[in-house]
């Protein structure tokens, strides 16, 4: 019996896992964060809100809607720290742990490495439409300095929707890293870019990162001199001597979805909403459209609570106690989606407590940078058991924001070092438990005061 030569099929065995090599690096999954601004946990009608919002509400029923979905901090500078560095803001160099203000000094240091930075060390397209909020060290600073190749939006906290003004200090808007005007509705342009850039992106072999920070719902900044029409005001204030409007604002077709809405601030911010949603929509539907939608991977997040007791209470918590400012369920705890079209099971609702430094970790496992992050730095965990599992964790979650703390850990919620909650059977933070429950209050405290020491000793709760 003769026996014909291996050889040709070594070589074919060969050419297939180079093939499979190069293939696999291929199939690396895109990235998409979409990251609403102030958005409430109640505001979703998947979350019981009575806002009509379909095209967000499949991310969750694609995926996973998280129930115990938490932010660092409840303003949006430290919450955008955390979420790009997996960090806790206490942690940054230039003290990014409050919201940032016009004429600020702190900024993100390049030696901060965010998401961006790693996924283009790995081969990653990277862009930002959007809110950047994270300061500069100079006035010609863009989010292109710390990994992204793309940027048109904003880089202050917040603009008029409609001229894209900071009040009288006058325009912030970027097209391609370059001061410019562009006629529309920043939620609106937002996704233009985007989906321009998805077009783009589909004749380029790499995987890409798109981070859409929106800057809806949050109120914008409105010229006193000139006021668009649809433009409804919350408050009249002052940045040294340049005059501004905090607004809620929104296109005429939007407003006319909520004609029987009776609270003009409510009617306004729902169809701020309603402009977000199907802003989302039609991103979904371009990934779809181009064949990306099973090789991408897509968050939703809130950066934090939305305004529901103040400027009219515009915004809804589901409920929650606080607001946006506070460390109250309703300023940290946001709404949140993943998706990863037959990868993450669909119609879930994970209970587990989640944290937005777990995104880093956690895309580090999936795609393969673990070796690149620095335990000593990163306090997210990797949540994959989570998202592909099913399973529950152990954890705690801290904060310490101005002159307020909390902890979580299990059900359990340490506030301000001495008030204790079981936020299982109260997550309204109605009853204060520490009384009854002493060893639990040290134990917690405990816990807390670990973490404050290992995150940041220097600093002080303000």
């Amino acid at each position: 019996m003769k026996f014909k030569s291996a050889r040709p099929l070594l070589f074919l065995l060969f050419i297939a896992l180079i093939s499979s090599k190069i293939y696999g690096q291929n199939k690396l999954p895109n990235v998409v964060i979409i990251y609403a601004d102030d958005l409430g946990y109640g505001d979703l009608s998947s979350y019981g809100g009575d806002i009509p919002t379909p095209n967000i509400d499949k991310i969750g029923k694609g995926g996973i809607r998280f129930t115990d979905f938490y932010v660092t901090a409840p303003t949006c500078t430290p919450s955008r720290f955390s979420l790009l560095t997996g960090s806790y803001p206490q942690r940054s160099v230039h003290q990014l742990y409050h919201a940032l203000m016009p004429g600020s000094t702190n900024y993100l240091d390049n030696k901060e490495k965010i998401l961006a930075g790693y996924l283009k060390d790995k081969g990653y397209a990277t862009a930002i439409f959007g809110k950047w909020h994270l300061g500069e060290k100079d006035s010609t600073g863009l989010p292109t300095d710390h990994g992204f190749d793309t940027f048109s939006g904003f880089k202050g906290g917040c603009i008029d929707y409609f001229t894209h003004v900071y009040g009288e200090m006058g325009p912030d808007w970027y097209i391609n890293g370059k001061l410019k005007s562009e006629n529309g509705y920043s939620t609106e342009l937002i996704a233009n870019h985007a989906l321009r850039y998805i077009e783009n992106i589909k004749s380029n072999s790499a995987p890409f990162f798109l981070y859409l920070p929106f800057n809806a719902p949050h109120y914008g900044k409105t010229d006193p001199n000139k006021i668009p029409d649809h433009t409804e005001s919350l408050k009249e204030t002052k940045q040294d001597e340049d005059r501004m409007i905090n607004s809620l604002q929104a296109p005429p077709k939007y407003m006319q979805r909520f004609a029987s809405v009776q609270d003009p601030y409510r009617k306004t911010y729902s169809a701020m909403v309603s402009s977000l949603d199907d802003q989302v929509g039609r991103i979904l539907e371009k990934l779809q459209t181009a064949g990306m939608m099973e090789n991408t991977i897509i968050w939703f997040i809130s950066d934090n609570g939305g305004y529901s007791e103040s400027y009219f209470g515009h915004a809804d918590n589901g409920g929650l106690r606080g607001e946006k400012t506070t460390l109250w369920e309703g300023g940290i705890r946001v709404p949140a989606m993943v998706l990863w079209k037959n990868k993450i099971k669909p119609n879930q609702v994970i209970e587990t407590p989640i944290c937005n430094t777990d995104i880093v970790p956690t895309l580090a496992a999936i795609i393969g940078f673990k070796n690149k992050l620095s335990p000593s730095v990163i306090d997210g965990q990797d949540i994959s058991d989570v998202l592909f599992h099913g399973k529950s964790m152990e954890r705690s979650i801290y904060w310490n924001y101005k002159k307020q703390s909390a902890l979580r850990m299990g059900d359990w919620k340490l506030r301000d070092n001495k008030a204790l909650f079981n936020l299982k059977d109260d997550k309204f933070e109605t009853t204060d438990l520490a009384k009854s429950n002493p060893d639990m209050l040290k134990k917690l405290q405990t816990e807390f005061a670990k973490i404050d020491q290992r995150v940041n000793p220097k600093l002080a709760s303000e």
